[in-house]
C-alpha cells in the first residue's frame, strides 16, 4: 500500500464510510478506488483520470484535494494533456475547366430558344384552334325566328276560356292585444290567426334568465338559460306561447315583428302567456 493510499484508507475508515459509499457518492468504480488506495495505478483508466480521482475521493473523506495533490505529487502521475488532433485540410476545389464553361453556356442559350419556340408554338396553336364565328348570322337567325314561329301551338277555344287562378289573400299584421292579469300570469291574444309565427326574444342589458314553452306553461320547452347582452333567442311557434322573464326591463318580444307592450317593467320577473289559434289548412 502507498503512502497516498494509506491517508485516503484511514480519512474514509475515520469517516465510517466503506468503499460502496465512496463509489455511491463520487461515481468512481470501487475496483479504481481499492488501486487508489494500494496505489496499484495501472489498474486505472489513464493518467488523465488518477488526479480527477485522488481529488474526488479526498473531498469524499474531508480531505483538503489541492493538499492531498502538492504533497503526494510524486505519486500521482503527472497529468498528460491531451493531443489536439489535427483536422485535415480541405481539398481545394477543382477549377472548372474551359471546356465545361463552354459547354454550360452552349446549353443555356439551347434552353432559352427551347423556351421561346414553346412560347410561340402555345400561341400559335391557340390562333389556329380559335372558333370562327358564323358566315352568315342573318340567316341563322332568320331561320330561328321561323322555327320558333312553326313550334308555337295555337291556343284551341277550350284553353282561352281557362280562369285564371286567383291569388291567395294577404293576411292583415299581427295584433297583440292584452286580455287579464290571472295571477301573476299577463294574458295577450294574438289575432290574426295564422299557420305559423316568428317569435324574438333579444336582450339589450346585462344577463337575463328566460324561459319559453310552447303550447302554453306545461308545453315544450324551446329555451331554458340565461340570455346575454347583444343576444336572441328565435322560433318559429304554432300555438301558444308562454314565457318567463327575469329582468323584463333588458327584454324585448316580438311576435312578427311586433312587440309585446307588457306594461310596467320595473319588476324582477315577468309571466306572460300569448294565446293564438293555429289558422286551419283548407283543401285546393
Amino acid at each position: 500500500m502507498s503512502e497516498l493510499g494509506a491517508l485516503l484508507k484511514t480519512a474514509r475508515q475515520e469517516k465510517g464510510l466503506s468503499l460502496d459509499d465512496i463509489q455511491e457518492q463520487t461515481k468512481i468504480r470501487k475496483r479504481y478506488l481499492e488501486a487508489l488506495e494500494e496505489g496499484d495505478y495501472d489498474v486505472l483508466p489513464g493518467k488523465f483520470y488518477i488526479r480527477a480521482f485522488i481529488k474526488n475521493y479526498a473531498e469524499c473523506v474531508g480531505l483538503d484535494a489541492d493538499e492531498v495533490l502538492r504533497h503526494y505529487h510524486v505519486e500521482a502521475p503527472e497529468l498528460e494533456m491531451p493531443v489536439s488532433e489535427t483536422l485535415p485540410a480541405r481539398k481545394p476545389k477543382r477549377m472548372r475547366s474551359a471546356a465545361s464553361e463552354r459547354f454550360g453556356k452552349i446549353g443555356f442559350t439551347i434552353l432559352m430558344w427551347g423556351f421561346l419556340f414553346l412560347v410561340i408554338g402555345v400561341i400559335w396553336f391557340y390562333y389556329v384552334n380559335k372558333e370562327e364565328p358564323p358566315e352568315n348570322p342573318a340567316d341563322s337567325s332568320q331561320f330561328t325566328d321561323n322555327k320558333d314561329v312553326a313550334a308555337t301551338p295555337t291556343p284551341t277555344p277550350d284553353q282561352e276560356a281557362t280562369p285564371t287562378p286567383t291569388p291567395t289573400p294577404t293576411l292583415p299584421p299581427v295584433t297583440i292585444t292584452f286580455q287579464q292579469q290571472s295571477g301573476r300570469d299577463e294574458i295577450f291574444s294574438v289575432t290574426p290567426a295564422k299557420e305559423s309565427y316568428e317569435l324574438v326574444v333579444k336582450n339589450s342589458g346585462e344577463a337575463s334568465w328566460l324561459e319559453i314553452y310552447e303550447n302554453g306553461k306545461n308545453g315544450t320547452r324551446l329555451y331554458y338559460a340565461n340570455i346575454k347582452d347583444g343576444e336572441q333567442a328565435s322560433f318559429t311557434v304554432k300555438s301558444d306561447v308562454y314565457l318567463v322573464l327575469g329582468r323584463p326591463g333588458n327584454l324585448e318580444v316580438t311576435l312578427d315583428n311586433v312587440v309585446v307592450e307588457d306594461g310596467d317593467n320595473n319588476k324582477n320577473t315577468k309571466r306572460i302567456l300569448l294565446q293564438m289559434q293555429a289558422a286551419e289548412t283548407t283543401a285546393p
